[in-house]
């Protein structure tokens, strides 16, 4: 009896002595800390101001290109310069025209009018109806007598041989109609009394024309 006593009163002990087991004192001292600290916190969350949100500033908006004003063209000013005349073409006198201008122009009203270089070919060609070349007769580079007078400078003499004619006429009708004025010294009817037929008028005012030349 007194050997099973004895354990059991030992159990009896060790049983109640668990069932009484204190909390440890450090877990109480943490739990305190813990509170402590989060009452502080709270405090100072209370405490601090309330920053207003951060407002990230936008960039400054560029300013915008200075137009340049555009400069108005100032027109210059219009001189009127005065209009040049077109130029007056001088027409270009024909080989008769010039031969007039050289024999001083317009000869008693009438002018010379044709082709003296046709005239030259009439002038030196051979006609069997007068038997004759008319520088057959003439000298054209001399006043010189050859069969008839010499034909240099011719215009000029026409020029006062007969009153009222022009030496244009004087020397036109000196080939149609030779007896109708001899110079003196020759005997009429030394020149051929045919050329009004062998030549038309066109012709004859070549050989005119061409006599105008020999100056």
């Amino acid at each position: 009896m007194p050997r099973k006593i004895l354990p059991l009163a030992v159990l009896g002990l060790i049983l109640a002595a668990c069932g009484t087991i204190a909390t440890p004192v450090f877990e109480e001292e943490l739990q305190e800390t813990r509170i402590a600290e989060a009452a502080t916190s709270a405090a100072e969350t209370a405490a601090a101001p309330t920053l207003p949100p951060t407002v990230t500033p936008s960039e400054t908006p560029t300013e915008p290109p200075t137009a340049t004003p555009t400069e108005t063209p100032i027109p210059p000013t219009e001189t009127t310069e005065p209009t040049e005349e077109p130029a007056t073409e001088t027409p270009v006198p024909t080989e008769a025209e010039a031969v007039t201008e050289e024999a001083g122009g317009e000869t008693g009203g009438d002018e010379v009018t044709g082709d003296p270089a046709n005239g030259q070919t009439l002038f030196t060609t051979f006609y069997a109806e007068a038997n004759f070349a008319c520088n057959t007769c003439h000298l054209v580079d001399s006043e010189s007598q050859l069969i008839g007078p010499g034909l240099l400078n011719v215009s000029t003499r026409a020029e006062t041989r007969v009153d009222g004619q022009s030496a244009v006429e004087y020397i036109h009708n000196s080939i149609v109609h030779p007896s109708d004025y001899v110079v003196e010294g020759y005997p009429d009817m030394l020149m051929p009394q045919v050329y009004g037929e062998i030549f038309t008028e066109e012709e004859i005012n070549d050989l005119v024309a061409y006599l105008f030349t020999l100056q």
